[in-house]
Formats: C-alpha cells, sequence, structure tokens
C-alpha cells in the first residue's frame, strides 16, 4: 500500500468529521518513509494525536525532519551572536517558556519523542531570522509526506498539530499530490524551500541544533514526574518500591504493556504489577480487571487496590457478591457518562470466564488492562482475550510444573514472554526474603500402606497403552489416591507427639494437614486429618484456628489478621495457604502432608519466608523453620521414595544447613536406587478453583 491508495481529499479542517490528525495525518503517516515539517512553536503533544501514524513510520524505519522556531527576545539574539556557547544558553533561554508546556503532555508522548530523537528517526532544527528586527521569527508552516515508492503528499495552512491548539482553533489546510500533474509544479516549490532551510542555504534564516537542549529538558520533566508518583504511590501503599520492581515495570513497559512476570513468593508481585497499572492509569482512564483463582485472594487484591485508587470504583466479582454484575454496569455507565475515571474489577478467574462478564464489560468504550495473579491457574488462553485487552500481565512464582513444561511457554507467550524473572535463591541471597532451615522428619510406611501403593500403580500402567495415555481421568485419580497414601501415612497419627516435639516455634507457625479421613474406630464414620490435627494443638494448650474452603472470605482474613498479630499461636491448612495470601509473621511450618507437585513446595517456601518486622516490639525476622514429615518405605521401592525424597531435594538445596542434607541424600538415593535427575523432575497436580 502507498500514498496513492488513500482516500484523501485535497483540504481538511481541526472540526467537524474531517479532523486533520484521524483522517488525515495518522493513515499518511502510516505509509510515510519521510516527513518533513515545518511548525513554528515546538511542542510534544503534537503526539497525542499523530502518534501511531508515527509509531508505524519508526517502525518502517522512516525519518522525521522537524523545523521550528523559539520567540526570541532582543538578548536571545544578542547572545547568539557572542558565540555557540552563549549561542546554546539564549537558545535554552527563549525555548524555557515553550518547554515549560511539555509538563502538560502525557509521559507516553514525551518518552516517544525521547526515543525518536535519541534512535535518529527524528531530527530537530530551530530557525532564528538573521534580521535586525528584533522580535522576527520563523513561522512557516509546512508538511511533506514521502512514501517509499516516491509518492508526495504536500499540505500547507494553519495545521496546529498540537492537542491545543487542535481542540480549540478552526484551522485547516490544503493539500497538493505529487501524481497530480498540475501539483508537481507546487511541491517543488515548497520542497526546495524546506529543504534549503535543513542545509542552512536560504539567505535569511540560521540554523541551530538544539536536540540536546530538548532532550534534557524533557528527560527532566519525566523524571521529576516519575519520581513524585512513585513517592505517592508509595505513600498510599505504605510500602518501598524497590529497585528491581521498577525493572520490572520498565521491562513490562518497554514490551508495549504486555508480559509475564515471574517472581518468587514473597517478593512483591502484586505491588509490582499495581505499579505497572498506576502508571498506565495515570495516563487514561481504563477498565482494570484482575482476576485470582480464589475469594480470598480477591478480597486481598481488593484491600491493596483500595489504597492506590481510593477515589474509584472497585468491584469483587465472585459467588460472595451475586450482585456484582449491577455494581460493574453501573460503574461503567458512571465513568462512560458523568465522571470519567478507571473502573476496576477483581475477579476469581471462575467468574472472569463467565459470559455474562464479557456482557458487561462490553459496554465500556474504554481500553481494557488485564492482570492475571497465580496465572498458571488460568486455563483459557482464548485469542479473543487478546484483542479485547490491549494490556496484558500475568504473575506466578511457579509458571512450570516440570522441566521442559511446553504448557507454561504457551501461557507466557499468551501474555507477551516473560519480561522478568527473579528466582528465589536470588531474593534470599539479595535479603528480599530471610533464609531459612529445613528439617526432614523421617517416618516410615506400613506394609499394608506400600502394598497399596504398589496395587495403584499397577492399575496406573493400565492407564497406557504403549508410551500413550488412553484414560486421562483415571490416570488423575489414580495419582491422587496414590498420594493419600503417602499423606495419611499411619506413623503420621501415631507419633504426632513426637513430631510436634521437634518445633522450636511456640508461636506463628502453621500445621499443613492432609486433606483425607482417619477411619480408625475411635474416630467413628471418619474424622478429617486436620480437625484431628486442630484437636490434638488444643489439648496441648495452643491458641489454634483452621483455614481452609469451608470458611468464608471474611472469616478468611480475620484469621489471618489475628495470626499476624499473635492473638492465636498457630493455624492449621490443608492447601487455601499455598498460594498469594500474605502472613509474613510466619517463623515455622510443619508439612504433615505434602505431595509431589513442585508449585506446592515453591508457594508454600515463600509463603514462609517473608520479611516481617513486629510492630509492636520491632524486631526482625531473621530466619524460618520448615519440618518436613517424610514418608519412606521399608522396601526397595523407588517410585514411593521419589516422591518424597523430590520435595526433600527442593527444599534442601536452598536450606541455610543445606550441606549436611545435601550429604544425607545421596545415602538415600543410593539406599533406593535413585539418581538426582530422578528426583528433579517433578509435575504438579490440579486444585479446585473458586467461583
Amino acid at each position: 500500500m502507498s500514498l496513492r491508495d488513500l482516500e484523501l481529499k485535497y483540504s481538511y479542517k481541526s472540526k467537524g468529521n474531517e479532523k486533520i490528525a484521524e483522517t488525515f495525518l495518522n493513515p499518511a503517516l502510516s505509509q510515510a518513509s519521510l516527513y518533513k515539517r515545518s511548525v513554528g512553536f515546538f511542542s510534544s503533544s503534537v503526539f497525542e494525536l499523530i502518534g501511531p501514524g508515527v509509531e508505524t513510520l519508526k517502525n518502517n524505519n522512516g525519518h522525521i525532519h522537524l523545523v521550528c522556531s523559539p520567540e526570541l527576545r532582543e538578548n536571545d539574539i544578542e547572545a547568539i551572536k557572542l558565540g555557540y556557547k552563549l549561542k546554546n544558553t539564549a537558545i535554552a533561554d527563549a525555548f524555557e517558556e515553550d518547554l515549560e508546556k511539555l509538563k502538560e503532555a502525557k509521559s507516553e508522548s514525551l518518552e516517544l519523542l525521547v526515543e525518536l530523537i535519541e534512535k535518529g528517526v527524528m531530527d530537530i532544527v530551530v530557525v532564528g531570522v538573521r534580521d535586525e528586527v528584533n522580535d522576527a521569527i520563523y513561522h512557516d508552516k509546512i508538511g511533506i509526506i514521502e512514501d517509499k515508492e516516491g509518492n508526495k503528499i504536500l499540505f500547507v495552512g494553519s495545521s496546529n498539530e498540537s492537542k491545543y491548539g487542535y481542540l480549540y482553533n478552526y484551522e485547516k489546510i490544503r493539500l497538493a499530490f505529487s501524481w497530480k500533474e498540475n501539483d508537481l509544479e507546487r511541491i517543488a516549490d515548497d520542497e526546495q524551500e524546506f529543504d534549503e532551510i535543513w542545509e542552512e542555504k536560504n539567505p535569511y534564516l540560521k540554523i541551530i541544533n538544539c536536540e540536546e537542549i530538548i532532550l534534557k529538558k524533557i528527560k527532566g520533566i519525566l523524571k521529576t514526574r516519575k519520581q513524585d508518583e512513585k513517592q505517592l504511590f508509595e505513600e498510599k501503599a505504605g510500602i518501598h518500591i524497590r529497585p528491581y520492581q521498577d525493572e520490572a515495570v520498565d521491562k513490562w513497559l518497554a514490551n508495549n504493556k504486555h508480559g509475564f512476570f515471574v517472581m518468587a513468593t514473597g517478593t512483591g508481585k502484586t505491588w509490582t504489577a499495581l505499579r505497572a497499572a498506576d502508571l498506565v492509569t495515570i495516563e487514561e482512564n481504563i477498565l482494570l480487571v484482575i482476576c485470582a483463582p480464589y475469594k480470598h485472594l480477591v478480597r486481598q487484591w481488593y484491600e491493596d487496590v483500595k489504597k492506590i485508587y481510593t477515589d474509584n470504583d472497585v468491584i469483587m466479582i465472585s459467588s460472595e457478591n451475586p450482585g456484582w454484575d449491577t455494581e460493574l454496569t453501573d460503574a461503567i455507565m458512571t465513568s462512560k457518562y458523568d465522571d470519567p475515571k478507571t473502573v476496576i474489577a477483581i475477579s476469581t478467574i471462575v467468574s472472569f470466564n463467565l459470559d455474562r462478564f464479557e456482557k458487561v464489560a462490553r459496554k465500556t468504550n474504554m481500553k481494557r488492562m488485564l492482570i492475571v495473579d497465580e496465572a498458571h491457574r488460568f486455563k483459557n488462553l482464548s485469542p479473543e482475550i487478546q484483542e479485547r485487552y490491549h494490556y496484558m500481565l500475568g504473575l506466578s512464582a511457579t509458571p512450570a510444573s516440570k522441566k521442559d513444561d511446553e504448557n507454561a511457554e504457551t501461557l507466557v507467550n499468551f501474555f507477551g514472554g516473560q519480561v522478568y524473572n527473579l528466582p528465589i535463591e536470588f531474593a534470599i541471597q539479595k535479603g528480599f526474603l530471610v533464609e531459612y532451615d529445613y528439617f526432614p522428619i523421617f517416618v516410615y510406611a506400613t506394609s499394608e500402606e506400600e502394598n497399596a501403593f504398589e496395587n495403584i500403580g499397577h492399575k496406573m500402567a493400565g492407564c497406557f497403552k504403549g508410551d500413550r495415555c488412553i484414560d486421562i481421568e483415571k490416570l488423575s485419580k489414580l495419582k491422587r489416591a496414590r498420594l493419600r497414601i503417602i499423606s495419611m501415612a499411619s506413623e503420621k497419627i501415631n507419633r504426632f507427639d513426637w513430631i510436634l516435639s521437634q518445633v522450636k516455634e511456640e508461636k506463628h507457625f502453621i500445621v499443613y494437614c492432609g486433606d483425607g479421613r482417619l477411619f480408625e474406630n475411635d474416630f467413628g464414620e471418619g474424622k478429617r486429618h486436620i480437625q484431628y490435627i486442630k484437636e490434638q494443638l488444643d489439648e496441648k494448650g495452643y491458641k489454634v484456628s483452621q483455614f481452609t474452603a469451608d470458611e468464608n472470605m471474611k472469616d478468611r482474613m480475620q484469621i489471618v489478621e489475628t495470626f499476624n498479630k499473635g492473638m492465636i499461636d498457630a493455624m492449621v491448612a490443608i492447601r487455601c495457604l499455598d498460594e498469594g495470601i500474605n502472613i509474613p509473621s510466619i517463623n515455622g511450618a510443619l508439612l504433615l502432608s505434602s505431595n509431589d507437585d513442585l508449585r506446592e513446595f515453591v508457594q508454600r517456601r515463600g509463603r514462609i519466608l517473608r520479611t516481617y518486622t513486629d510492630e509492636y516490639s520491632g524486631k526482625k525476622k531473621e530466619k524460618a523453620n520448615i519440618y518436613d514429615v517424610i514418608v519412606l518405605p521399608t522396601t526397595i521401592n523407588s517410585n514411593f521414595a521419589k516422591i518424597e525424597l523430590s520435595r526433600y531435594y527442593e527444599y534442601a538445596r536452598l536450606a541455610h544447613n543445606k550441606d549436611k542434607l545435601l550429604d544425607e541424600l545421596d545415602d538415600y538415593l543410593i539406599q533406593y536406587g535413585l539418581s538426582l535427575e530422578d528426583i528433579n523432575n517433578i509435575e504438579e497436580s490440579e486444585d479446585e478453583l473458586d467461583e
């Protein structure tokens, strides 16, 4: 396509249905290889109007030659005559009033201008008049757009492309086309005039290259603005944005506001994501949609979001708020017709995928941004979502469930690719997470449990034909059943007093329990493992609360608050604490149930290692302890041992006391005929999501 293929008129004006930027400049610049422009006074606000066309020109390796003029005063002209050094000072002073207007421009426009100059896409020269009249200025206004085929369009007339002149003035331009024979002489005359100015061959004008001055001014404005915006954000949030969080946000912005943050649990993914959203919403009003897998995470995001967006409508979307569609509709309509502002919807992943949600969301004409927390739970990778959401950000400490995980690569690419990675090793080393000691507590399976494990293994083998699984659903059920044998091993119950005696903490510790039931005679029809453990802790004098899917969102958050304040000693949980929930006061964790899920290992560890300072004593958390009950077979059952030793290795390899642990691991590997490779490729299990 070329300039000749565009449907163009002979004139355009700044009012009515034929607005200059939308109907002429942006389409024409999208086909341009060279844009010659003289514009009178300089303003970057032009890019708020012709930014799309300029972006395309830049991506097409095009160039811009811009001529502009400051309003030179008498002392400016005298200074110019004195020499280069004073000339620059004079021009800087002369531009000061004009450049001060840049403070009103959007950051996006200023950043685009800096990029164009620094990458050599745009050259700017300032023109002064060689005249004795002190207030003489260069004020010609022409534009020439040329495409790769040599087609040219000339436009002349009052065409103030700046946002302010464009919105309020009545201005009109007239066009000439190189493929119209009658226009050729006219185009040649104006282009010769422009080229003589550009090459400093015009006897009436002098050229002053001020790109360095302009760049310095713009960068100063941007730096001050970003510092002020960041300070305000930190004051609202009550936190300090660390340099690595700034780096992550900058990389996301540079990636066209798309991408994926792989950040260790506890390193501040939430605030990093909200800082990214803040920089978008400062520039424009949008529909900001935040997704999380569980209702307690929706509530936690809500609490954090309201610190930043104090005056905005923030709607929680889940089964616990059945009227959310009415609330969201009202917020969208208010922003659309009454009080324009960013609207924020915080939704469970399940509710986000409802047709009901999209039916409401499409009522907005604002751009949309999507943030997905614990994005490894987000399975709806529809191209329609990519089309609807102009900005996208995925968050997870563990997008991959195993080595060489193709599904993880697909997920990360859906959001725009990995733009930042902060592994837990680095987070611990830099003090973003505390160090930890790992204490494996060994118990052994009974012969009945080992036989049951083996029998299920034989049934799992029947789900395959060669290397191909022929019954995925049955295989998943069998895997869960086999893992429950380890999780509910009888020695974990029979030796619980001894196991608990290994735990040094008396307060601020959590116990992860199995999701099964105990069916011994003493428990009648079957008592949940978590219920039994809670009762045992109660009997020993601990103040204990349980944290499960059975508690509603309000109760869950209340439990977390009382735990952080030390009003309860311990919490018992199954899996709800694994993802997203913030409990920095944890000093120790006892793992009575853990399976072969890599994500579970990583999430639990990150939950335990968050930094914390007691608000009353001022004492800092220096280290945490992980107590892990490892169930091993008494026979050489490598599959059984592999599940448990995989977890042992993952926790041991980064522990403060790792040297002793890894030496002991070598002995266990030899005992069960395993290698390090065998236990270093573990997969995930899937949990049901909240509605």
